[in-house]
């Protein structure tokens, strides 16, 4: 008498058991290699995206934005926040500084300035918060623009993928913010500026790059994007803070 398998009705031969299993089986080891995290494999990846995002941007974006590299995207946002946070401190502190160098002939102003004081962990957690706000609105509004208006068929975890590799440019050059912080004001207000341009610019390309939306109604997914985090960065964000 046939007997046939109890999973998925395929005829059996005498003594073999079906294929079926057999691929369940590889299924299950290809899930738990894809769930799995790497942190070598993680470290190697951000290390390119590095290299890649200052030699060949539109290629690395390419490819890390996607879906399956949103843990790395999130580490790089992560990244991002915290090298921002202490540059916002260092900052700050740099400016306390200067200020009681200037005032060095008032004695009443020498004192105010000595006086203050600039708490390292609220600063750099006020830092952490600010980036990571900055990068979720624009990370949102982008899906909102291209993926509901614009009916795209982008997800959520691409996005931030996106955001975070085109976020790695301005982890680098805030590092290097920080050590002209103590050597030229002027330098480091230079590189923030080319900075902030090559990441827009970036992320414009990025854009671009992951979405179908058409080249004609790109402006209006990128644009507001930008316009709204900076607005909830630079005027919601401190009213509720401050």
């Amino acid at each position: 008498m046939a007997k046939f398998c109890t999973k998925c009705g395929k005829k059996l031969e005498d003594g073999k058991p079906c294929d079926c299993c057999k691929k369940e089986v590889k299924k299950e080891v290809v899930e738990s290699k894809t769930n799995s995290f790497d942190f070598n494999e993680c470290v190697n990846s951000y290390i390119e995206m590095v290299k890649g995002i200052f030699v060949k941007p539109i290629d690395t974006i390419k490819k890390f934005a996607t879906s399956s590299n949103f843990v790395l995207g999130l580490i790089a946002l992560a990244i991002n926040c915290i090298v921002s946070g202490i540059f916002l401190y260092c900052i700050a502190k740099e400016s306390i500084n200067l200020i009681s160098s200037f005032t060095g002939g008032y004695s009443s102003l020498l004192a105010m300035s000595s006086s203050i004081d600039v708490p390292f962990m609220k600063t750099f957690l006020y830092g952490i918060l600010f980036m990571a706000v900055g990068f979720s609105v624009t990370a949102l509004m982008i899906y909102v623009m291209a993926g509901v208006i614009f009916k795209d068929k982008i997800d959520m975890k691409k996005v931030f993928s996106l955001v975070g590799v085109c976020s790695v440019f301005t982890t680098v050059t805030t590092v290097v913010s920080i050590i002209l912080n103590y050597i030229s004001i002027k330098l480091m207000m230079v590189v923030l500026l080319i900075s902030g341009i090559f990441y827009l610019t970036h992320l414009y390309q990025g854009v671009q790059e992951t979405t179908e939306v058409d080249k004609n109604k790109l402006a209006y997914v990128f644009v507001p994007a930008i316009s709204v985090a900076t607005f909830v960065v630079v005027y919601v964000l401190p009213k509720i803070l401050f």
